[in-house]
């Protein structure tokens, strides 16, 4: 098991998203919401920021749509760069490597995101799993993933486990 978080929300990465939200919402849209992005003191409150002020613009189900079409498209994205054979490995270790979280832990019937950087941010604000915009771009990430290697049709949020700071995903069978 991994016992840190390997990467960090950097530029390059921000950059990412920022493109794959842009094939999204369009440039003009993107800019509005990152011209009031400014001055965050790390990628963590960047991504957190930009999450929220897509929720300002959009509301909630236009942004929770819209962030979990992001994490679609991230893990679209990741299997296109790699082989079948290791979707396996990149779903468990790409949001470590990426800075987001330490791990995506799969089981037969559910997959979990293990210490999400966010979360810390979510009980600041006394927000709960989901309620936030950035929750939703894990869920798409993990669904992008599930719907392709376990030929699911999506995944559905289930709980939050306090104890091993993990939030479970249930597989939607049909």
């Amino acid at each position: 098991m991994v016992e840190e978080i390997r990467g960090e929300i950097n530029k390059e990465i921000i950059n990412l998203l920022i493109n794959l939200m842009k094939s999204i919402l369009g440039e003009n849209t993107v800019n509005v919401i990152l011209r009031n992005c400014q001055n965050p003191k790390d990628g963590k409150r960047l991504v957190y920021r930009f999450a929220e002020e897509t929720q300002k613009l959009l509301g909630d189900k236009g942004s929770f749509a819209a962030m979990r079409q992001l994490g679609r498209e991230l893990a679209k994205k990741l299997m296109e760069e790699h082989p079948k054979e290791e979707w396996e490995e990149i779903l468990k270790t790409a949001l470590n490597n990426l800075g987001f979280a330490r791990q995506i832990k799969k089981e037969e019937d559910k997959a979990f995101i293990c210490d999400c950087v966010f979360y810390s941010l979510l009980e600041e604000n006394n927000l709960k799993p989901v309620t936030h915009a950035v929750c939703w771009t894990g869920w798409g990430f993990i669904e992008g993933f599930i719907k392709e290697i376990e030929g699911v049709k999506g995944i559905k949020w289930s709980k939050r486990d306090y104890e091993h700071r993990s939030c479970q995903f249930d597989f939607i069978e049909e």
